[in-house]
């Protein structure tokens, strides 16, 4: 009963009202719009919250516009706060944001396409570059409004795309074909990653990210170097290392009289984290491709391309620890065939020089942008996905896909990567030669069957000797998407996925505390 009273007190909260009312209010819009509703239950952060969410849809010619308005609440009845901040000016334009799916004017493949929100998948050409990046891998405990827009006309071809307007556009890239020159599509492509650290979270907006903010909700401390609770710049904070010697002589002392005392000689002191408006590590490549139609008929065509790429930053020798430059990546011949329903990709892959990695911008980069672990010390180290490119040398070996379309029910797909050439091996304190594999699999239900409304598989793992072991690492995805029809509109939709972090820089995924599970259940129905 206790519970439920205190539910009910916060539910006659004014702007918790508010909030209930504004979904309310959307329930009876035009018949033309697509109202979606949803309740149930979703873990955000490890917790779960309980939500109400409203969905609309709303098609106006050849614009589209999809609406997130959610509340997530907990048993107690505390909303989650996140997602309704009106505190200052950023936070208000960030909630405004958040509310956006998406907004979308035409179709991919249109002479002109644009859309701004969730992006499901990006790629830029052959993908070199880019291929299969998305901004919704951490939804909904991250919401990112992203851009995506193509220009499609006889001669040329313009694409570009832009992972977050919160982040003011940290990662962004774009693609020019022209056939102007031999009627062949040549194209040049360029991505950049303007500061890798702007995908941490920051709630109190001090500029240093939560993971390393020893007070992430106050935003006037970020140091706590012997974890006390009181922050060392504190005026009571009189023993920063907590070695039980004081650090000062005042009246600040819990008992002192005026004695004489021994002070800390050696104070010891936590490193000021990372601040988000003043450090930053960027990162860039641009790429160049060229084509050639062999066949094209309806249900059968051969494409032949090559293309390029080379990284722009800087990189770690793992062994020495010293700075070295990006490498450079090179498809010397590649083609993509239609047969029916099936389509197939192979390509011959280069890395002369190592510190390189086919595909940088995929699914997984959200996750892999930025690494961190547990040092030592009270410490949380922060390295770049950029910082870890040192560990490739010098390889080759070749890149396979298939994309089957079984029906007008079932799409299958599955990529693997084979890769034959220097590798660091930790033990070893040097190169060795060893493979370096990747293997993703996908399985999707285009059509409802029966009860099932809609269903998805995925499997992901890149950049390890096997990937067929199944040994997760901080490169492994998996997750599911299960839609059961209930009757009367109604479909219980279940989510999971999992991916995985290094948090004591072990090599090695052990414990809950390194695999991170996002789940949601919730009823879902039309109207």
């Amino acid at each position: 009963m206790g519970g439920q009273s205190n539910f009910a007190s916060r539910m006659r909260n004014p702007r918790n009202i508010f909030l209930v009312i504004i979904l309310v209010c959307l329930m009876p819009l035009n018949s033309q719009i697509q109202n979606k509703a949803a309740v149930g239950a979703v873990t955000i952060d490890g917790k779960v919250w309980n939500q109400i969410a409203m969905r609309p849809v709303i098609p106006i010619g050849k614009w589209g516009v999809a609406l997130d308005l959610v509340i997530y609440f907990d048993a107690e009845g505390n909303i989650h706060s996140d997602e309704w901040d009106f505190s200052s000016s950023n936070a208000i334009k960030n909630t405004l944001i958040d509310k956006i799916y998406y907004i979308r004017y035409g179709y991919p493949g249109d002479r002109i396409y644009g859309k701004i929100g969730a992006l499901d998948r990006v790629d830029l050409g052959y993908g070199i570059l880019v291929s299969g990046y998305t901004n919704t891998m951490l939804y909904p405990q991250e919401r990112k409004t992203g851009f995506n827009f193509e220009y499609n006309s006889k001669y040329n071809n313009i694409e570009g795309f832009a992972n977050d307007f919160k982040e003011n556009i940290g990662l962004f890239g774009g693609r020019i074909v022209t056939r102007k020159v031999m009627g062949l599509p040549i194209g040049f492509s360029i991505v950049s990653d303007r500061n890798q650290y702007l995908g941490l979270k920051d709630s109190d907006g001090d500029g240093r990210p939560n993971i390393v903010d020893d007070f992430p909700n106050d935003k006037n401390w970020w140091v706590d170097t012997d974890g006390d609770g009181i922050a060392d710049n504190n005026p009571d904070e009189w023993d920063i290392d907590g070695d039980g010697i004081t650090d000062t002589l005042d009246s600040r002392i819990p008992g002192w009289t005026g004695e004489p005392v021994i002070l800390d000689q050696d104070i010891f002191r936590k490193g000021n984290p990372i601040n988000l408006s003043e450090d930053s590590d960027n990162i860039m490549a641009f790429a160049l491709d060229i084509g050639y139609p062999l066949v094209t008929q309806d249900n059968f065509s051969i494409f032949l391309y090559a293309q390029m790429a080379q990284m722009i930053g800087e990189t770690v020798h793992p062994g020495t620890g010293e700075s070295l430059s990006l490498g450079t990546g090179l498809v010397p011949f590649g083609v993509s065939s239609r047969f029916g329903p099936a389509r197939f990709y192979f390509e011959y892959r280069m890395m002369p020089q190592g510190r390189f990695e086919f595909n940088y911008w995929n699914r997984l980069y959200e996750i892999e942008r930025i690494r961190f672990s547990s040092g030592g010390d009270n410490q949380i180290l922060l390295k770049t996905k950029e910082s870890g490119l040192g560990r490739f040398g010098k390889q080759k070996g070749y890149f396979a896909r298939m994309v089957l379309n079984v029906g007008p029910m079932l799409e299958a797909s599955a990529s693997y990567h084979d890769m034959l050439g220097e590798i660091w091996s930790t033990p070893e304190g040097d190169f060795i030669d060893d493979k370096n594999q990747t293997f993703l699999a996908s399985i999707r239900l285009k059509k409802a069957i029966s009860k099932i409304q809609h269903a998805r598989a995925f499997y992901e793992q890149r950049n390890v000797p096997n990937p067929f072991k199944f040994d997760y690492t901080e490169s492994t995805i998996l997750g599911y998407q299960l839609g059961i029809a209930l009757g009367q509109g109604l479909v219980l939709n279940y989510t999971f996925r999992r991916s995985f972090r290094d948090m004591n820089g072990d090599g090695k995924i052990s414990g809950d505390n390194e695999t991170i599970d996002i789940r949601s259940i919730e009823t879902s129905f039309s109207f």
